[in-house]
């Protein structure tokens, strides 16, 4: 694997050359730093952004309106760091689902023995996408569509039916409070 990175800092932190003492960028680099074990070899190479079109693209991609943005880019707007929101609890009594051989392909490109299972497992997880541990079904609009365990979808439908998400006209008797 291959990492270039535009900025100095952070390239000599993964390659152990400067520490880390900002407590957040400790925790960011930890998660990095586990990621090289997926791989036989890697290495981290500082690139300028003269040097590098593509992140000059993704700056610029950065600073513009949202409504410039062609229909072609998928995007995720993030309103906190993304490493508070790491879940490291595991679920424990939740039965599995349709979600479960996606989610693991995907994660570590585990397949069934069976060799026509796993090619209609790997066909089908090409259509999700694996987003901070959550299943996305990938569509051809924005925005991703978050696949639901079955109790969780009936709780969401609950939600949208009691008036949660609005009052829903029609679905029934109306519900009063």
């Amino acid at each position: 694997m291959k990492v270039y990175g535009e900025s100095r800092l952070v390239v000599a932190q993964i390659n152990g050359e400067f520490e880390a003492n900002d407590d957040t960028m400790a925790k960011y680099l930890r998660v990095v730093m586990g990621i090289p074990t997926q791989f036989d070899e890697w290495y981290a190479e500082h690139v300028s952004r003269e040097e590098n079109t593509t992140a000059d693209t993704l700056s610029q991609f950065t600073s513009s309106e949202i409504e410039n943005y062609p229909r072609s880019i998928y995007f995720q707007v993030l309103k906190t760091p993304t490493i508070h929101v790491i879940n490291l609890i595991a679920p424990v009594g939740v039965p599995s689902c349709w979600i479960d051989p996606i989610k693991t392909h995907l994660k570590t490109g585990w397949l069934p023995d069976d060799a026509q299972e796993a090619r209609k497992l790997s066909v089908r997880a090409l259509r999700y996408s694996l987003i901070e541990c959550l299943l996305y079904k990938r569509s051809f609009f924005i925005p991703y569509l978050k696949c639901l365990r079955p109790l969780e979808a009936d709780e969401a439908l609950k939600e949208a039916h009691e008036g949660i998400c609005g009052q829903h006209l029609g679905a029934g008797p109306s519900l009063t409070r």
